[in-house]
């Protein structure tokens, strides 16, 4: 009976074992997991980033209306192209802000001044937020006051 017992033991410590090895391999896999859903983020990122840069590249006399704080008027006949593209930029701007999570530490603090000061560095991206501020998540919002209170 004692060798009954001995093999028991046997088997349960092996049964121990391959759990044991079974959840560093799971461990492994979820940090691999992470890794690649952090490259994905930061390259969706960029995509988006491109798409709007490019736009501004390809009408470069807009680009004073998101990057030196220029007032556009509604009868200009340029103000629906503007919109449509600052509405892309707080796409952008809010894409980035919804994946602060899966960016490093180190780079948050640099992504939200980017964020604030793009958007107030833009009235007509102001003016987008305040008109229609549920269009928006609210840590956007945040940084923008934010930004507004660290400007006056």
């Amino acid at each position: 009976m004692n060798n009954l017992e001995d093999l028991k033991t046997i088997g349960v410590l092996i049964g121990i074992s391959l759990q044991v090895i079974g959840l560093a391999f799971v461990i492994y896999q979820l940090k691999k997991l992470n890794t690649s859903i952090r490259i994905s983020a930061q390259s969706a990122l960029y995509q988006q980033s491109s798409t709007v840069r490019a736009i501004i590249v390809e009408h470069p006399n807009l680009r004073k209306y998101f990057f030196e704080k220029e007032e556009i008027s509604s009868d200009s006949e340029h103000y629906d192209r503007v919109k449509t593209i600052a509405e892309m930029f707080l796409n952008y701007l809010e894409h980035l802000v919804i994946q602060q999570g899966s960016l490093r530490a180190g780079d948050l603090a640099a992504w939200h001044r980017f964020v604030s000061r793009t958007i107030n560095a833009s009235p007509i991206m102001q003016n987008l937020l305040k008109e229609k501020p549920e269009f928006y998540s609210d840590d956007l919002l945040r940084l923008y006051d934010i930004g507004q209170t660290k400007m006056t």
